[in-house]
C-alpha cells in the first residue's frame, strides 16, 4: 500500500527537435493570437490547431490535506503536538495512538482536525491535517504557526519556476522546517544542579553539629535559593530551555530544608537553655546566700538569683557530697516542717526561709539548690489607715454591732478571695508540672526518633504550649504567696526543674 508521501515527481522530458535552452524559453516574448474568433489557427508546418482555454488558478478545496515536513524525529513531534493540543486553549485532544501517529481534535469553534505524524527518513517527519468547518482553513494556519513556534523553526527557502518539485497530492512541495540553532528546548542544568544542591542542603540539617543559629542556617539557605530562583526564571515559557518542573521541585526542597533546620536550631535553644553549664563559679555574697553552706564542688552554674530567691545546680556530685551537704543545710537552721529522702530535702528555718535540695535522677552527678525569702508582711501603714477609719466610725456614732458586722463581712469575704487565689495558684502549678511531664514525654520520643521532620509541626506546637505556660508560670507574684503557696511553689519548680533537666539525658 503507498501513500501520497511515497510519489515521487517524474522528469519532463525535453520537446524533441528543439535544442532551446531553458533560459532561452523563458526569455522568449509571448506572440498573441491573432486569429479571429471562429477562424482555423494554422501551425507552421500547416497542421490545424484549436486554441487553448486559459487555465485557471487552483483552488483549494474545504477539507484538503495541509502538509509540513520537519526535521525532527517522529517521537519528538508527536510529543509537541501532544503538548500543544493539551495544554492550549483553542484546540482540545479527542484521541490519539502513538503506534499509528494519528490525532485527532476539535477547535472551540467546531472545527474537527485529524492529524497524521508520518516517518520521512533522512528528510525528518511529515505531518498530513485535515479540518471540517466553516474556519477550517483559519484553524489550521492557527494550528501549523503555533506547532512551528513550538518547535522552533525557521522555514528553508522555497524553490520556484518550472523545475520546482511537486509534493504530496501533486501540489508544490513544502519548504522543509528545519529546527532552529537550540533545536527542541533542551533541559536546564541548573534545574537539575539546583536539585542535586538542594538535597545536600536537607542532609546537611542531619549533621550532629553545635553552636546552630539562624544566622548560620540562613547563609547556608543562599545558595540552594539563588539556585532554584534562577532555575525558575531560565525556565520561564519564554525562555530558551526547559524544566520549569524540575525548578520548582528544587525550590521545594529549599523550603524543606528550610524547615527542618529551623526545627534543629529551637531544638538546639531549648536545650542550651535547660542543660546545666558545668563551670566554675563564685558562691554570691548576697544574705539570702549566706543563709546556705557552700557547696564542695565549685564547677556549677547559677540559674537565677535576687534579694529573695537564689537557684543554682551543682556538678560533679555524688551521693556522699549530696548527703553531707543535706546534713550542713540543717545544722544551719533548716529544720522546721522538713521532709527529707534520698533524693530531695525541703525544709523551713525559723524565719521562714524555705529551701530544697535534690539530686537529679538522670545525671545524679548534679545536685540543685533553691531557697527562698518567706511572703513580705503587709506595711504598718496600712494598719495604721484602718486604725484611723475605725477611729472615724467611732466619732460619726457608728453602731458597733454594725460595725462588728461589716468587718465580719469583710473578713468573710477576704477569706473567700484568698482561698479563690489558693485554688488558682495551685491550679496554675499542677497543670504546668503535667505539662512538662508531657513535655519530657516528647521531647525524648523526638530525639530518639528516625524522622523527626514527619513530628515537626507537632514540635512547633508543643513549644508554643511551653512558651505559654512559662508565661503563666512567671506571672506568679512570689512575694504575694504564703508560707503554705511557697513552699508548695518551690517543691513543683524543683520537680519541674529536675524533669527538664533530664531531657537528652
Amino acid at each position: 500500500m503507498t501513500t501520497p508521501f511515497d510519489q515521487q515527481p517524474q522528469p519532463v522530458p525535453p520537446s524533441e527537435g528543439t535544442n532551446d535552452a531553458p533560459e532561452d524559453r523563458a526569455n522568449a516574448p509571448t506572440v498573441p493570437n491573432t486569429v479571429p474568433a471562429g477562424q482555423p489557427n494554422v501551425a507552421s508546418d500547416g497542421a490545424t490547431t484549436t486554441p487553448m482555454t486559459p487555465a485557471t488558478a487552483s483552488q483549494r478545496p474545504a477539507g484538503a490535506p495541509f502538509d509540513r515536513v520537519y526535521a525532527v524525529s517522529p517521537q519528538q513531534l508527536f510529543q509537541v503536538i501532544h503538548d500543544q493540543l493539551t495544554t492550549g486553549a483553542t484546540f482540545t485532544l479527542d484521541n490519539e495512538n502513538s503506534q499509528t501517529g494519528a490525532l485527532s481534535f476539535h477547535s472551540y469553534d467546531g472545527v474537527n482536525c485529524t492529524l497524521t505524524v508520518v516517518p520521512q527518513g533522512a528528510a525528518g517527519t511529515a505531518v498530513r491535517l485535515e479540518a471540517t468547518g466553516n474556519e477550517s482553513a483559519k484553524r489550521v494556519d492557527e494550528f501549523l504557526a503555533s506547532l512551528d513556534k513550538r518547535i522552533g523553526v525557521a522555514p528553508a527557502p522555497a524553490t520556484h519556476g518550472a523545475g520546482a518539485a511537486t509534493g504530496f497530492a501533486g501540489a508544490a512541495a513544502p519548504a522543509a522546517l528545519a529546527p532552529n540553532a537550540q533545536g527542541v528546548k533542551k533541559t536546564s542544568k541548573l534545574s537539575v544542579f539546583a536539585i542535586i544542591w538542594g538535597v545536600l542542603f536537607v542532609l546537611a540539617q542531619f549533621v550532629d553539629v553545635s553552636g546552630r543559629s539562624w544566622g548560620g542556617l540562613l547563609f547556608a539557605t543562599v545558595i540552594p535559593a539563588l539556585l532554584s530562583g534562577f532555575a525558575v526564571y531560565v525556565t520561564r515559557p519564554s525562555g530558551k530551555v526547559q524544566g520549569r518542573v524540575l525548578a520548582w521541585v528544587a525550590v521545594g526542597i529549599t523550603v524543606v530544608g528550610l524547615v527542618i533546620g529551623g526545627v534543629f536550631v529551637i531544638r538546639d535553644g531549648a536545650e542550651a537553655s535547660l542543660a546545666t553549664k558545668c563551670e566554675a563559679y563564685s558562691w554570691p555574697e548576697s544574705d539570702i546566700a549566706a543563709l546556705l553552706p557552700q557547696p564542695k564542688s565549685t564547677k556549677g552554674e547559677i540559674k537565677s538569683e535576687s534579694s529573695d530567691y537564689f537557684f543554682i545546680q551543682v556538678c560533679d556530685t555524688d551521693a556522699k557530697q549530696y548527703a553531707d551537704y543535706v546534713k550542713s543545710v540543717q545544722d544551719n537552721g533548716f529544720t522546721v516542717d522538713y521532709s527529707k529522702s534520698a533524693d530531695i530535702f525541703n525544709a523551713k528555718n525559723a524565719d521562714g526561709y524555705s529551701v530544697s535540695v535534690s539530686r537529679y535522677t538522670d545525671n545524679e552527678t548534679i545536685m540543685s539548690i533553691t531557697i527562698q525569702a518567706p511572703k513580705k508582711k503587709e506595711d504598718a501603714s496600712t494598719d495604721g489607715d484602718a486604725a484611723k477609719q475605725d477611729d472615724k466610725s467611732t466619732d460619726t456614732g457608728t453602731d458597733s454591732s454594725d460595725a462588728n458586722k461589716q468587718s465580719d463581712q469583710s473578713s468573710d469575704q477576704k477569706a473567700q478571695q484568698n482561698t479563690n487565689d489558693n485554688a488558682d495558684f495551685k491550679s496554675t502549678m499542677d497543670s504546668y508540672e503535667a505539662f512538662i511531664d508531657e513535655y519530657v514525654a516528647f521531647m525524648n520520643k523526638y530525639q530518639k526518633s528516625d524522622n523527626v521532620v514527619s513530628m515537626a509541626t507537632d514540635y512547633a506546637g508543643m513549644m508554643k504550649r511551653y512558651s505559654e505556660f512559662s508565661q503563666k508560670v512567671d506571672a506568679i507574684d512570689e512575694s504575694s504567696l504564703s508560707s503554705e503557696d511557697s513552699a508548695y511553689y518551690t517543691e513543683v519548680m524543683t520537680r519541674c526543674t529536675q524533669k527538664l533537666a533530664s531531657v537528652g539525658q
